[in-house]
């Protein structure tokens, strides 16, 4: 019938989220089995890695997560000695984080295994195959984030109120 609705399974955001579906609990086992830190965690302290430090904030912004979930996931790596908190010295209001020699010393042992897995998740890709997908996803997110600032759909998450439509 012509004027059927496509199947979630036809519809491309289903089909990345998907994909990464099929791809995560990888990479969990990995960071809980054999490092004992979360997926979000890793996230963040591969970031911080890759700065002298950052705020809250900006590391939250780094990795497209709310600041309530970075502020925990920070507190849980700091008290495992993995990231450092600091007051700026021009304002006490700003906290600076910055990775520890021991959390460097992690994300060093960490990333190599991430890129292993990463790489043997897309073998089955050629060099040309996944340029092309870098450049679409990328294409995919701006289009998103143009959506988002153009505040495309109004309503907002009732999130307080379960149930509720």
């Amino acid at each position: 019938m012509s004027d059927e609705l496509p199947t979630l399974g036809d519809l491309m955001m289903f089909r990345l989220y998907r994909a990464w579906s099929a791809g995560n609990p990888i990479f969990t086992r990995l960071c809980e089995g054999r490092f004992n830190i979360t997926r979000r965690e890793w996230r963040l302290l591969a970031i911080a890695a890759q700065h002298d430090s950052l705020t809250s904030t900006q590391l939250a912004h780094a990795a497209i997560l709310d600041t309530p979930r970075t502020s925990r996931a920070v507190s849980s790596l700091c008290s495992k000695g993995l990231l450092a908190r600091s007051r700026d010295s021009g304002d006490a209001r700003t906290v600076h984080i910055s990775i520890t020699c021991q959390g460097r010393t992690l994300y060093h042992q960490i990333m190599p295994v991430v890129v292993s897995l990463n790489n043997m998740i897309f073998q089955d890709l050629d060099a040309a195959e996944l340029q092309a997908l870098t450049i679409m996803l990328d294409r995919v997110v701006r289009r998103a984030e143009q959506m988002i600032e153009d505040d495309l759909v109004k309503e907002r998450p009732h999130r307080s109120r379960p149930g509720k439509a």
